[in-house]
């Protein structure tokens, strides 16, 4: 280009097209400077190799010239790949500053060995760092290569003799050196020792120690920066590494070297995913990753790649699996879980929530979709630039795809957007011939699934020799398919061989062998109520919380606590941590393989089936009037029916247990309202009828729901019969009703939930024969004037809920006298004091409270009869002007008013406060909880560390309920010295597991972390502990924040959380045979919180630490 710039000056005067070759200059001359800069600017520049680019001199594409950013764009087509990028500027999430390796090396071998390495990489699919000025010229000058190195998971330093004598190399060095010991990088280094040896480092001495006395002598005056190169050098030849001398065959030892990096890589990208079937995952992800790279050169940038295959293949840990690889080549990823079942469950408003999350994703922060058609439109503008990684995990429908990922125009360049489906067919319907490619998983090799299976049917990856035959035929049955392998092989632990030999015959009365038939093989083996549990999960419940299917199940008789944890046991139920509740997950197959079992008995007539669950069926049945004796539980969700229909077809249902319909649209026709009396549950949203049928005699039921409903009186029968085994009555939003009474039909009822019931005015006084009510939660009944004085009666009362009754007057006389929990906030209440009792809980929040506050500041708690008091919520005390005295607020003291009684309070807010569970004063309480979010002058005063500690060291000497966990939240900016293993700066720590560790003398752990939220207020937070053994799971899920809702106010400022875990409850036999060590990890709610970690630590906590603590807190 210069030597064209010349010319044109040369003829500039002599030629008559004077103004064509002033233009002509000034665009010479813009490149040229656009060059320049580039070359001085982007140290990133990736071109191509010498041994690559003579494969490309042939090229007449005019963009070659531009420099590529890295190795793997080699096909891209976006002009905007050869825009220089400053390594300071925000573009520290483009690609270009992420690697999967990052190439360290002196220039005197980047024209032979480090190009050959780089090339071997390339072709594998690795995605590599190569700095190319050095790589051409020899130069080591390689200004701002921090992002670079930062963003890479692995670094491959060639170790050269002329490599010390480098600044550049050296401070690459020192940079990627930092990135290993940082525990939020963890960069994987990987040194080659090229013809040099590293003990001679060591001993000062060799070629590469020369070189490094040379660059010494340049900086006499830079002791300390010498020295930090020095260490690094000694550093890096302490790592093991590999080596080449005079006797290597490079060719070869870069073929082994590369198989040594991608099974790194890949075990990065496996200790991020936990499920189940990892065996043969590396073949699997080679196979995809080839199928991926040979599109790139028949296919646009972008890339739809659909992973097809039977359910229970692995698509879905495949695709996540992935996910984790690849991503670093993006400039952002997504994995949008579940898309089939969030469809199929709430339809359009799914797709909303599925768009939110991949704006989310790739965008952060929130977004706001209107509609299905909003999201799409906001997609399209807002992810048209962006190179993403998405995975649609499960889709099964045209119209999922269509509002996720309908047209390749929404994404920019070089994204992938992979499907699992089951249905091969969806992409081709969806998409050109040449925008996307099918990849089928493979069943798992023989030796793999003979790994699997031996895993869950021996604990150990292969099978005894004894059994080996067995196995193999059973390897033959399964076909590969892993999660046949999982349940066979759960199904046939510690049978006999003749038990083994007598499965294995039965399996040949099924001559498909296909997974159905397999999976019903243990379905089969299973005991009657187990079989229930398992068609009921599998037609309604798959994906619910845990209690709410075990509470049904028990109003069944199945007795689900032993029932569920034989199916967990079995793999055909597993549980996921949902913040702190569990889920029942069970397999998509298994599902299936539970419905077809049910569909099976009538394939044709639904009303002959156990179970019914699609809306057509249930319409169907009931206006044919096809049920029968065999249908035992309907559950639709979300009818959409507006039409009446006959209620006589329930009526030849004499076994239906359990009935919950949604659907405010159904009405029933005049004078044939019915409904079975076998009923245990019955939970109706939207119910149509003014009172529950007449001939309704549900002498069986246990559970009654009626949400939304058009109900103005329960029962509407004079001379119905009590209801002895109805024990919950709960009514939502059921407006029309006035008046609650007849109570003395359901005499043994134990919970009564009224909430948002607007008309009600009057509950009977027949209530008082319910001596087995322990809740009862009158909520958002605002017409709702005063209760009868027959209430206090109600001895077996525990809960009283009354919130924003805004009408309510006073309390009956004694009504609260054997209350554990007291909620009146929002309530007209006047006082309370006068039946305050012997209640476990109190939470302060409402108007006219002078003489409980007397109380509380006077003689205190246990003198006004509260000397049960378990639970006291002061929260917010401080906030809510005229809701307390105006003393209140200036609460300066608690401590001998409380009784001893106390396990939990929350005094959240009280910035008066100063003295509180004083570390100098004699105090009887042990309280399990104690939430002091921003008692700043309390700490002030008695120091956060002492009242922290001074509060555990009660709780552990005489603890009143061993098995509960001990949590102390207050301000603070350090955790107390007491803690044996900790870490600044770090939300993580670990605690290594020496030998013998569990013993008797073992209590459990202690767990403390301090940090500040820097961040904008975030509402409806719930931090959480994650605690692994040995990088897996422990067993008990995630520990979760003291107290249900966070909302930050005080956060900015530092604070801490002290926990301790009892062995009574945090416990596993095999523990006593664990080595390695525990990892603790600090996880806050949502990714982009800005929490600032100060410190955290863990301690084992033994019988002779109580003492230590009693010193640690005099000291």
């Amino acid at each position: 280009m210069l030597q064209q710039l010349k010319a044109l000056l040369f003829v500039l005067f002599q030629s008559p097209t004077f103004y064509a070759c002033v233009i002509s200059i000034l665009y010479l001359l813009h490149r040229y400077i656009a060059d320049g800069i580039r070359r001085c600017w982007d140290p990133r520049r990736t071109e191509r190799p010498p041994c690559l680019a003579a494969s490309s001199s042939s090229s007449t594409n005019p963009q070659e010239d531009i420099p590529r950013l890295d190795a793997s764009s080699s096909s891209s087509t976006n002009p905007q790949e050869g825009t220089p990028l400053d390594a300071s500027s925000p573009s520290s999430s483009n690609p270009q500053d992420n690697y999967e390796v990052f190439l360290s090396f002196r220039g005197e071998t980047g024209k032979t060995f480090t190009s050959h390495l780089y090339n071997a990489l390339d072709q594998k699919g690795i995605y590599t760092f190569l700095d190319v000025i050095r790589l051409e010229r020899g130069e080591d000058i390689s200004p701002g290569l921090d992002k670079a190195i930062e963003g890479s998971r692995c670094a491959v330093v060639v170790l050269s003799g002329n490599y010390a004598s480098s600044r550049w190399c050296m401070d690459e060095l020192v940079q990627i050196l930092k990135c290993r010991k940082d525990s939020k990088i963890k960069q994987i280094v990987l040194p080659i020792f090229y013809h040099v040896n590293p003990d001679d480092i060591l001993k000062d001495k060799g070629r590469i120690w020369e070189g490094f006395q040379s660059l010494k002598r340049e900086f006499p005056n830079n002791e300390e920066k010498v020295k930090t190169w020095r260490d690094a050098l000694i550093q890096l030849a302490n790592i093991s590494g590999h080596h080449v001398d005079n006797s290597t065959i490079e060719a070869n030892f870069i073929e082994d070297f590369i198989k040594v990096v991608s099974s790194k890589l890949l075990d990065t990208a496996l200790s991020n995913v936990s499920e189940e079937g990892l065996v043969g995952m590396e073949s699997r992800l080679e196979k995809l990753k080839l199928c991926v790279s040979r599109s790139r050169s028949l296919f646009g940038d972008v890339r739809f790649i659909g992973i097809c295959g039977l359910g229970g293949l692995g698509k879905t840990t495949l695709a996540r699996v992935y996910l984790e690889y690849m991503s670093c080549q993006f400039q952002a990823s997504s994995f949008l879980a579940n898309v089939r079942e969030t469809y199929e469950k709430k339809g359009d408003d799914g797709l909303v929530k599925l768009q939110k999350q991949l704006l989310t994703d790739v965008l952060k922060g929130e977004h706001t979709v209107n509609n299905v058609f909003d999201g799409k439109d906001k997609l399209r503008k807002r992810l048209r630039d962006k190179k993403i990684l998405i995975v649609l995990d499960d889709v099964d429908q045209l119209k999922q795809l269509e509002g996720l990922a309908e047209k390749n125009i929404w994404f920019g360049d070089g994204s992938q957007i992979i499907v699992t489906t089951r249905d091969e067919s969806l992409l081709p319907r969806m998409y050109g011939k040449k925008e996307y490619i099918i990849h089928k998983v493979d069943e798992l090799e023989d030796s793999e699934a003979l790994q699997l299976f031996s895993s869950k049917a021996f604990k150990s990856d292969c099978p005894p020799e004894d059994y080996r035959e067995l196995s193999v035929k059973v390897i033959e049955y399964a076909s590969g398919l892993p999660l046949a392998l999982v349940v066979l092989g759960s199904f046939l632990r510690e049978k006999t061989r003749d038990q083994w030999k007598s499965a294995l015959d039965r399996l040949k009365k099924y001559p498909d062998k296909k997974i159905m038939k397999s999976l019903q093989i243990s379905f089969d083996g299973l005991e009657e109520t187990e079989k229930n549990i398992f068609l009921d999960i599998a037609c309604f419940f798959n994906g619910y919380y845990i209690d709410y299917v075990m509470n049904i199940m028990d109003m069944c008789g199945f007795f689900p606590e032993i029932g569920i944890r034989s199916l967990v046991d079995k793999s055909l139920l597993h549980m996921d941590h949902d913040r702190n509740k569990l889920r029942i997950r069970m397999h998509d197959l298994l599902e299936e393989t539970g419905k077809e079992i049910v569909r099976e008995k009538s394939p044709k007539e639904p009303g002959r089936r156990s179970r019914i669950w699609l809306d057509d069926d249930f319409i169907h049945v009931l206006n044919k009037e096809t049920g029968t004796e065999e249908v035992e539980a309907i559950v639709c969700h979300d009818m959409s029916y507006d039409e009446k229909f006959t209620w006589r077809g329930f009526s030849n249902m004499k076994k239906l247990r359990l009935l919950i319909i949604s659907s405010e649209g159904i009405m029933c026709c005049p004078d044939d309202d019915y409904l079975p009396n076998e009923l245990r549950f019955l939970k109706w949203e939207g119910f149509p009828l003014k009172s529950l049928p007449r001939s309704f005699q549900a002498h069986g039921l246990v559970e009654l729901i009626l949400t939304r409903s058009r109900v103005e009186r329960l029962w509407d029968n004079p001379i119905m019969e009590p209801l002895y085994n109805l024990k919950s009555i709960e009514l939502r939003h059921s407006s029309q009703i006035r008046k609650l009474e007849n109570f003395s039909l359901f005499p043994n009822l134990e919970k009564l939930i009224l909430y948002g019931c607007d008309g009600l005015e009057e509950i009977g006084p027949s209530i008082s024969v319910l001596k087995r009510l322990t809740l009862l939660k009158l909520l958002w009944c605002s017409t709702l004037k005063s209760l009868p004085t027959s209430m206090g009666g109600l001895k077996s009362l525990k809960v009283l809920k009354l919130t924003s009754c805004s009408s309510l007057g006073d309390l009956p006389e004694g009504l609260v006298c054997s209350n554990k929990e007291l909620d009146v906030t929002d309530t007209g209440l006047r006082d309370i004091t006068p039946s305050v009792g012997d209640r476990k809980a109190l939470k302060l929040q409402s108007h006219g409270w002078k003489n409980i506050w007397n109380t509380i500041v006077g003689n205190g708690l246990s003198s006004a009869g509260l000397s049960c008091l378990e639970k006291l919520n002061l929260r917010r005390c401080v906030l809510r002007d005229g809701a307390f005295p105006d003393d209140f607020r200036y609460l300066k003291s608690l401590g001998a008013e409380l009784p001893d009684s106390l396990e939990w309070i929350d005094v959240e807010y009280c910035g008066e406060l100063d003295t509180f569970l004083d570390p100098l004063s004699q105090c009887n309480l042990q309280c399990s909880t104690i939430y002091c979010e921003g008692c700043f002058k309390l700490v002030d005063k008695q120091g956060s560390q002492r009242t922290a500690m001074t509060s555990l060291g009660r709780y552990l000497q005489n603890p009143p309920k061993p098995s509960k966990r001990f949590d102390i939240v207050l301000p603070g900016n350090e955790i107390p010295s007491w803690f044996t293993h900790k870490v600044r700066g770090s939300s993580s720590t670990s605690l290594p597991l020496y030998p013998n560790w569990c013993t008797n003398k073992w209590m459990g752990f202690a767990l403390s972390v301090c940090f500040t939220d820097t961040g904008e207020l975030i509402y409806g937070r719930s931090w959480s502990w994650e605690i692994k053994i040995n990088q897996e799971d422990w067993g008990f899920g995630h520990v979760h924040w003291p107290v249900k809702y966070v909302d930050g106010t005080n956060f900015n400022h530092g604070h801490i959380w002290l926990l301790y875990l009892p062995r009574d409850t945090y416990f596993r036999s095999e523990w006593h045979e664990k080595s390695g060590d525990i990892q603790f990890s600090f996880k806050p709610t949502h990714e982009f919180e800005s929490l600032e970690f100060k410190q955290c630590g863990v301690r084992l906590v033994y019988d002779q630490d109580i003492e230590e603590l009693s010193l640690t807190v005099k000291d």
